[in-house]
């Protein structure tokens, strides 16, 4: 059975990035495939710039408005005429063999709805790592019988698009348009039916310097309550409860780290806001060291201080700690 996979690239105003990123799409080992790149109304050169390439993979879409990440997502679902729809995000690299991997695992079985991968950050150079996703021994199957665990990782693995595979006939549903669930939306949806693999490889580099999570505006909404609501809303049958209440308390109301990204690209309302959930929906963070370590430190350390603490630690120590995880690319 010649099964064809599809590569998304959803964009908006890209222009700084989106040529590497295709450049590392169009060479894979994997060859045969179709490229969908929609540009959702950007307002900078993306579109010239995409224009410029000639391969017959390629076909670009353009949106006579934003339609929002998710819509744009939506799109992309549309657009794609593949049996497997792979995502990558206009300012990521995918290794060279990623494709070929995640084809591979949707080819195991028929039952496979997602393949998902760990994955690092970089800065600007993507052979040097400054942060991590947890890494894996082996590949992962996971389902809804799964240890809770296994599951967390899931919905954790798909705060980020780039390098998750969906098999396209198994998406009957939409993409949320609401910040940092976008992609969860989809894959917890799967996976109440269908197993999900987790590769052991890291098959994309995800860029720190122009996500979407570096700006005010996407903070206006509480990250917390927007996984909280997700998770409730979709596992809200009595049959899910152990697991949703697993969910709240061991992914959703523990990430105290996220309190740095708010501090330093949101504002103090937005800050106090998050605290406040963190203790809503875990009472007993407030006997926990680390909470009142990043609460203590987000709250006296300024802004301008804790960014540089964040790039020192980043670059400095996680950047040698991490050098081995390193994606290849086909220069």
């Amino acid at each position: 059975m010649n099964e064809k996979i599809s590569v998304c690239i959803p964009v908006y105003n890209g222009s700084e990035t989106i040529l590497q990123t295709i450049q590392s799409v169009l060479t894979q080992t994997l060859k045969d495939f179709e490229l969908i790149i929609i540009d959702n109304a950007s307002s900078d050169n993306t579109v010239k710039l995409i224009e410029s390439l000639k391969d017959d993979r390629l076909r670009l879409y353009k949106n006579l408005s934003n339609l929002g990440c998710g819509g744009n997502l939506n799109e992309c679902i549309k657009k794609a005429t593949g049996d497997f729809i792979f995502f990558v995000c206009a300012d990521d690299l995918v290794d060279k063999n990623g494709l070929q991997k995640v084809y591979d695992a949707f080819r195991e079985s028929e039952d496979i709805g997602v393949v998902m991968r760990p994955y690092y950050w970089f800065d600007e150079d993507y052979l040097k790592p400054v942060r991590m996703t947890k890494q894996f021994e082996r590949n992962e199957i996971v389902s809804l019988n799964s240890s809770h665990e296994l599951i967390k990782d899931v919905l954790d693995l798909s705060g980020q698009l780039s390098g998750i595979g969906f098999r396209k006939k198994y998406m009957n549903y939409f993409f949320s348009n609401e910040p940092f669930i976008e992609t969860a939306s989809m894959v917890i949806e799967i996976l109440k039916s269908k197993n999900i693999i987790i590769l052991k490889d890291n098959i994309v580099a995800v860029r720190i310097g122009h996500s979407n999570a570096n700006s005010y505006s996407v903070y206006s909404k509480s990250p917390m309550l927007a996984w909280y609501n997700l998770t409730t809303r979709a596992l809200a049958k009595e049959e899910f409860k152990p697991l949703r209440k697993y969910l709240i308390k061991n992914f959703i109301a523990n990430n105290y780290i996220g309190l740095i990204q708010i501090k330093n690209f949101g504002s103090y309302q937005f800050l106090f806001r998050e605290i406040w959930y963190l203790l809503k929906f875990r009472w007993y963070n407030i006997f926990n060291f680390s909470f009142w370590f990043f609460v203590v430190g987000t709250i006296i350390i300024p802004r301008f201080i804790l960014k540089k603490i964040v790039v020192l630690y980043k670059n400095k120590i996680n950047s040698q700690l991490l050098k081995n995880l390193s994606i290849k690319l086909n220069n």
